[in-house]
């Protein structure tokens, strides 16, 4: 059931937490692409107002995100990772929540949303609810950028930092997430692979920048 499923992801990152944050913390310091490709989400949304990271985990992209001077806040599936980026980040502010069920979310509330891997968790069955909640709360006229892993395969870790964890790290294809976004109602702007970092897992990673129409 997807509410098992999301209740144990939730738990493992909880188990993973401090030591999730202290290696993936300074990440955009080795990763020009995607300082980039925030640095172009912050210039699209401009004025408009706050970009949210979805599934921030201890936040090191609201942290980016904010250093470029945009008003930056996060949400994540975890409580101990929310615990972790208002640690690290206690100028931003971070929330503890589901993008599966925003319900604590007014429509219209974002201006941007950065979701950076965060899809990978969401069950492929579940991806259309999880888009259509992120199609709710940003404003006409908002951006959001997606990323994932590209592929079909779903790779599972029973540890993570020597810890145990149950977690399915979920592939998708381009080609697939194309016409779900434009289901959801979203417009799309920029669609970009690239291949992997040296210090990352050796995947290929898809950015998207999807637009809601204006009213």
């Amino acid at each position: 059931m997807a509410d098992d499923y999301r209740k144990q992801t939730a738990t493992s990152y909880d188990n993973v937490a401090a030591e999730y944050a202290d290696r993936f913390q300074h990440e955009m310091s080795y990763k020009p692409f995607d300082r980039k490709m925030l640095e172009l989400l912050v210039e699209r949304v401009g004025a408009m107002g706050t970009i949210c990271d979805m599934g921030c985990g201890p936040g090191q992209i609201a942290a980016y995100l904010h250093h470029l001077g945009a008003t930056a806040c996060g949400i994540d599936l975890s409580e101990q990772m929310v615990t972790e980026a208002r640690k690290r980040y206690p100028d931003i502010d971070f929330q503890q929540g589901d993008m599966l069920d925003l319900h604590k979310v007014a429509d219209d509330a974002f201006a941007g949303i950065a979701a950076f891997y965060s899809i990978i968790h969401v069950q492929k069955p579940d991806l259309p609810q999880a888009l259509s909640e992120l199609f709710r709360i940003l404003m006409p006229d908002g951006r959001l950028m997606l990323t994932y892993h590209v592929g079909e395969e779903v790779r599972h870790l029973d540890s993570f930092f020597d810890k145990p964890v149950n977690l399915d790290f979920i592939f998708f294809e381009t080609d697939d997430m194309l016409p779900l976004l434009q289901q959801a109602g979203f417009s799309m702007e920029e669609v970009i692979e690239r291949g992997p970092y040296p210090e990352e897992s050796q995947t290929r990673r898809a950015y998207l920048v999807a637009r809601k129409p204006a009213q």
